[in-house]
Parts: structure tokens; sequence; C-alpha cells
């Protein structure tokens, strides 16, 4: 079953992590983390309730990648989404107790307007099992560009979402500026200008909104 009756711990979807991460590596493919577990793992406090893992290939559609993980274990496994219009299927790895799960959205560059990673940019905290991350510039804009699209959602239970963008954006800048130094005009000298130009964009809409924000971003590189 997809349902959960409590939510899983730090250390669980850490372990989730490292199994899917273990799994492609075993068939050949390259991959890091995105989303709450990147941010967790780069010190963001906010314990996440999934894996979101990039895949850096273009020789698999996401349905073969997510087939990859239940190939691999029996753990991993997919059920029809929510959505009847959808064609594709929900990935999640069981976890110890009764009917509990953690859910594992797998993606490829260009979803969601991902940015691919050169495979010597791959970051890895040697203190946190080891895992793969996103580099730190391009997750942070990520989770504005989240914030964005929650924003404006058609769906209320997307725009709720925002609240939690917002704390996980306030949190990644102070670590931007305080512990890893991030400067745009060095680490996002790789990143497609399309992806930057779109980030200046919303980190001024932020700065409207959450204008205490503005010398943070100042600080790493944008102008506001």
């Amino acid at each position: 079953m997809a349902l959960s009756l409590s939510s899983p711990r730090l250390d669980e979807v850490e372990s989730v992590a490292l199994a899917a991460v273990t799994a492609f590596s075993g068939a050949g493919i390259r991959a890091c983390l995105v989303g709450g577990m990147a941010c967790s793992i780069y010190g963001n406090d906010r314990v996440p309730s999934d894996v979101d893992i990039v895949c850096l290939t273009d020789t698999h559609t996401q349905a073969q990648l997510k087939q990859i993980l239940v190939a691999s274990s029996f753990h991993f496994y997919t059920v029809a989404s929510k959505d009847p219009w959808a064609t594709y299927r929900v990935l999640y790895y069981r976890l110890t107790g009764y009917r509990r799960s953690c859910k594992v959205d797998v993606l490829m560059p260009g979803i969601m307007n991902i940015p691919t990673v050169p495979v010597p940019r791959i970051v890895f905290k040697r203190s946190r099992s080891d895992l793969p991350l996103m580099p730190f510039l391009p997750l942070l804009l990520l989770k504005l560009q989240a914030w964005a699209d929650h924003k404006t959602a058609d769906k209320e239970y997307l725009r709720v979402k925002q609240h939690v963008d917002v704390r996980d954006v306030t949190s990644l800048l102070e670590l931007a500026v305080e512990e890893y130094g991030v400067e745009l005009k060095e680490d996002g000298k790789w990143l497609p200008e399309s992806f930057v130009t779109a980030a200046r964009q919303r980190v001024r809409a932020y700065v409207r909104y959450f204008p205490e924000s503005a010398e943070s971003w100042r600080e790493i590189g944008f102008r506001v």
C-alpha cells in the first residue's frame, strides 16, 4: 500500500536515497539527489518526506528508470497514479512497519527545468553516506522555482506548499552565504543561460514578497 501511518524518519529517507543511488550505479547510471533530501544533507533542518533523484541519462525513459529500481529490490514498487488520466505509475519504497512507505520521484534533466549536471560537479558530503548531490546553487534555484510554481498553482494542495518552499529557501540562502560561500559568477558559469535568466526574474519576485532576503541574494551575486 502507498499510504503510510507515520511519516518516514530522516534516517529512513536517507536509506531509501542510498538504495536508489546504489541500484542506479549498478546499472551504470549516474545520479544525484535534489529536493528535500539534498537540502537536508547540505544542512537544512526540515526532515524530507520523500526522495527526489535526478538520473543523468538520455538513453532511458522515466518508466524504465523506475523499473530498474523495482527490479533491484522488492522494497521498491509502483502503484497507479490517483489521476485517472495519468499514464505513469508512482514509485514507493517499503519501510519497516505496517503500511509505511517513502515516495521516490525519479527525474531527468529537462524535467521541471532541471539542468544537466556535469559529473565532476556532483557534490559528495562525506559525513552523510557519501550520497551524490546536485550542486548547491542550482538546488537553491530549483527550490526558488518550486516556490514560484506553487504560489501560482491552480490547486489548493499545491499552493499551500509555497510556505514550506519559503522556509527551505530561507534556510538555503543562509547556508549559501554563511557556510558555502556560493557565488553566482563562479558557481553558475556552467548553468544554461535560460536557467539563470529565469532565476534572476524569480529572485526579483521573491524579494518583492520577502524584502528581508535582498541582502542575501546580493551577497551570492544577484541584483535586486
